[in-house]
């Protein structure tokens, strides 16, 4: 049962429009995150190879953060669509 969760969970975290959105969302937080944490490397411009390491894990928080919470909304509308019978969206979520 949970080994069938986690693979549930992981083909809603991979599908293209979850991947599509994280992406945009880190994009978008990531500079604000960036300049938060890290003004005054920015402003003595010491932007060397440990600064873009850190922006880059610093990417990966509001990446998933998004995946997580979109696989978890999908499953979600998924379990609700098996529970009403609707076999249309059963069949949109699975492909």
């Amino acid at each position: 049962m949970v080994l069938g969760k986690v693979r549930q969970f992981l083909r809603f975290a991979f599908m293209q429009s979850t991947v599509i959105r994280a992406v945009k969302v880190a994009c978008v937080i990531t500079p604000i995150l960036t300049v938060f944490n890290h003004t005054p490397e920015i402003v003595d411009l010491r932007l060397g190879i440990s600064f873009w390491v850190q922006v880059l894990l610093t990417f990966t928080v509001p990446y998933c953060v998004s995946t997580y919470s979109s696989a978890m909304a999908s499953m979600a509308a998924h379990a609700e669509d098996r529970r009403k019978g609707n076999r249309e969206a059963v069949q949109s979520h699975e492909s």
